[in-house]
């Protein structure tokens, strides 16, 4: 049977430019945006109000005012391009194969995955996991991946999460540096002012020094100039130097603790319930690469 064509065939470019230029009241910022000249959307808006016999846009010398039919259209290319966008990313999505891909800071992949990575490989059974590693999340784009450990899952709200790690933070250092710093026996904020070593949390809500001193209840010290590390593996690596002390997080630091390189320095604060989420598309298959994946991960969680 003959598919008939549709009353919008040759106007989908013109919709597309009606809709932006409705969301900011202005050709000139539509413009902008679709990197098209004014009078290009002009033309295309033009061409729909002879396509549709009305004015679409009230105007009053530079200013515009889409009408309640401009605004209903807009609306419904709004809504159409949202189900065009999930579904190409759900096309976009790498078909279930005996791969997938695993994106995490630097810091997890060092303290957190790279200890328990021959068990994955063991549990997967053959199925190879790639590792995406960077300390900014957001500038990746998620859509691509099968699954991150993220520490907030708002970025993809339509994608599933678990918790895998709960939030505990506190003082670490090596038993070395407080022996030369007895100072540290009546509380680390003593310390010289350089011992602290700061991490660059970025966006994500971790502790910093100021937050954790706060939150434990402790006089807040002067930090001076102290060195800070955008990447958790080298402050991890400056600590164990003994050049100073830094915040811990449970789930990083649990087997240089475990094996005496490093010892707590400090209480325990606990800012947020969970530290660390796992987030992954949708599971097609239930027997499939990245479904087994996420129940090896749900088996490292702790069991509340």
């Amino acid at each position: 049977m003959e598919r008939s064509i549709r009353p919008t065939a040759g106007s989908l470019n013109s919709l597309l430019v009606l809709e932006v230029a409705v969301r900011h009241a202005s050709l000139s910022r539509a413009a902008i945006e679709l990197g098209l000249s004014q009078p290009a959307v002009s033309r295309h808006i033009a061409t729909l109000e002879d396509r549709l016999r009305q004015p679409l846009f009230d105007r009053n010398n530079n200013r515009i005012t889409p009408t309640a039919n401009a605004i209903r259209l807009a609306d419904a290319v709004a809504l159409g391009l949202g189900h065009v966008d999930q579904a190409w990313s759900e096309v976009l999505a790498a078909p279930e194969t005996d791969e997938v891909t695993l994106a995490c800071t630097f810091g997890f992949a060092d303290q957190w995955l790279m200890p328990r990575h021959s068990d994955l490989r063991a549990s997967l059974g053959g199925t190879r996991v790639r590792v995406v590693t960077t300390d900014q999340l957001g500038d990746i784009d998620m859509s691509r991946l099968d699954a991150a450990v993220v520490w907030d899952p708002s970025r993809m709200p339509e994608r599933p999460y678990f918790p895998l790690i709960p939030s505990e933070t506190f003082p670490v250092c090596t038993p070395g540096f407080l022996a030369d710093h007895p100072e540290a026996a009546d509380g680390i904020s003593a310390l010289p002012p350089v011992s602290f070593l700061h991490f660059d949390t970025g966006s994500s809500g971790f502790l910093t020094w100021p937050g954790w001193f706060e939150q434990a209840g402790l006089p807040l010290p002067r930090f001076g100039k102290a060195p800070e590390f955008d990447a958790y593996p080298f402050l991890l690596q400056a600590v164990l130097d003994g050049e100073g002390i830094a915040l811990g997080w449970l789930g990083l630091v649990d087997q240089l603790l475990e094996n005496g390189r490093l010892v707590r320095a400090g209480p325990s604060v606990f800012s947020r319930e969970t530290a660390y989420y796992v987030q992954h598309r949708p599971v097609l298959d239930e027997t499939g690469a990245l479904a087994r994946l996420l129940a090896w991960f749900q088996g490292q969680a702790p069991h509340r």
